[in-house]
């Protein structure tokens, strides 16, 4: 062999080997980072409900009849199934902040380390160096709302790369309060195994987060707080539910309602301390205009609205359509007195809004359709009823009179001034903003989904007797779901 190729033969040898060397002697590091907000309202089992840790039932939770003894309350740890803490609140609220996940997993290198900082306060917060690797290379902080840069610094030996990104800490407080159309009656955590083995004489026992205000987690509240949540990955949600069936503005909102022991706004106050509240949603005013008595009159009585109540919150009312009219009048100032309660004008020791905190007033839904979109009749109520009870009561825009043909043939003329519904529209003088949603999903649509529309009704019939007799004239689980889809377009577009 020629001296001239032997040498060419020992360098294409040689090539190789010394490209490996030169790619390993100087390694190739990176800095790629990103980051998010720790789900403060837990699903672990993913099925569209929220889980706390205020215990769940040992077994059958979703049973007709679970069992009584509760597990795994206060253990920090959500499990499938399991209530709300204290029956109210979604998760921890912390002094210290909002956990928040950092990820530098994109990145290359052998190790690498965070500088947190506060933009406003100039606090920082720095995290340890770490191993780089995939089971490592998230990390978690808690850190108080507010702005930040994240500084992520990578490093393999002597080399290394950084790079900074901002970031903005938000948690969204959403406290619900209001009555049985918030707190979700009728809809236990178990009412599927009611809808499909249940009856008024079956051993069934509903689960409540809460069990005195009927208080759960499939009420569109907690359904809309939850959706919120899944919405973005950069915000978390605190739901904090104070609602309870039966309450006034009176028993309930202001004022101690029977059996709970405390206001709604001081349960509230008593959970979150300072925490600066985001969201409220509130559904209140149909007990104060005598829903009830309503129900029961026009179940029992021909002519309804001319009759006399014989119980509930209009008993000592002349006639139905007098109580409804003199009740919805003075909603009005009940609304503006909840208004300045949450501003601290009246309730100085009151829950504290974000300057940029929304109310929202749920608007109720129309139950007086059927599938076709016609008025409905029920039972012993008559179109004549649902025709005055929904002009009188749901219609946020009705007719300045209702035409009312008694059993006698006999027509009356029953003055309409105002509606629940259209007082609920009117709070935006207070500067609240409607869920106007919650009446246009089955009040303004082609198809009805009252009392009367079968399969397509989105309420509870009359539940005669039993655990769920509450349940009667309530929102059905697809009425919750269309309630909390309503609540939910509300709070996204005010959180924007």
């Amino acid at each position: 062999m020629s001296k001239s190729r032997l040498l060419i033969t020992s360098l294409i040898a040689c090539l190789p080997l010394s490209v490996a060397v030169v790619a390993h002697s100087v390694p190739q590091v990176v800095a790629k980072a990103s980051w998010s907000m720790v789900d403060t309202i837990k699903d672990v089992n993913n099925d569209g409900f929220i889980d706390g840790d205020g215990g769940v039932p040992k077994s059958g939770a979703l049973s007709i009849n679970p069992s009584v003894q509760m597990v795994g309350e206060g253990n920090h740890i959500a499990q499938p199934h399991e209530r709300l803490i204290g029956g109210a609140l979604s998760w921890y609220l912390s002094q210290a902040g909002f956990p928040v996940t950092l990820n530098a997993c994109e990145s290359r290198g052998s190790q690498y380390s965070w500088t947190l900082l506060n933009t406003t306060t100039q606090a920082v917060t720095s995290i340890a160096t770490k191993q780089l690797t995939k089971a490592t290379c998230k990390t978690h902080a808690t850190l108080p709302e507010g702005s930040y840069t994240f500084t992520l610094n990578v490093t393999a030996g002597t080399t290394n790369a950084t790079v900074t990104i901002p970031a903005t800490v938000k948690n969204i407080l959403m406290v619900a309060m209001g009555d049985s159309y918030a707190s979700g009656e009728g809809n236990p955590r178990n009412v599927d195994a009611w809808l499909t083995q249940g009856g008024p004489f079956s051993a069934f026992r509903p689960y409540w987060d809460n069990d005195v205000c009927h208080r759960s987690v499939h009420g569109a509240p907690a359904l809309a707080a939850l959706a919120l949540e899944k919405t973005s990955a950069l915000t978390s949600v605190t739901l904090v539910d104070v609602s309870c069936t039966g309450a006034t503005v009176r028993q309930g909102i202001l004022g101690v309602q029977p059996g709970t022991g405390q206001t709604q706004i001081a349960l509230a106050k008593s959970l979150i301390g300072e925490q600066p509240v985001d969201l409220v949603s509130i559904s209140i005013g149909g007990n104060d205009i005598g829903f009830g008595s309503v129900l029961s009159s026009c179940l029992l009585n021909a002519n309804c609205p001319l009759s006399k109540p014989t119980s509930g919150a209009l008993q000592n009312y002349p006639t139905l359509q007098a109580g409804v009219s003199d009740q919805t009048a003075k909603l009005q100032a009940a609304y503006s007195e909840i208004a300045n309660c949450l501003s601290k004008r009246t309730c100085p020791s009151g829950i504290n809004l974000a300057p940029t905190a929304s109310v929202l007033p749920t608007m109720y839904p129309d139950l007086a359709r059927n599938s076709n979109g016609a008025i409905c009749s029920y039972l012993s109520m008559t179109q004549q009823d649902f025709t005055w009870a929904r002009a009188a009561i749901l219609n946020p825009t009705p007719p300045s009179e209702v035409a009312y043909t008694t059993t006698s043939q006999t027509v009356a003329s029953l003055s309409i001034t105002s509606s629940l519904n259209r007082q609920i529209t009117n709070t935006t003088a207070l500067g609240w903003k409607p869920v106007l949603g919650s009446w246009t999903r089955s009040g303004d649509s082609a198809m009805g989904h009252g009392v009367c529309a079968g399969t397509a009704s989105w309420t509870f019939g009359v539940q005669f007797g039993g655990q769920m007799s509450s349940a009667s004239f309530h929102p059905n689980p697809q009425g919750q779901i269309e309630l909390g889809k309503a609540l939910l377009e509300a709070a996204k577009i005010a959180i924007a």
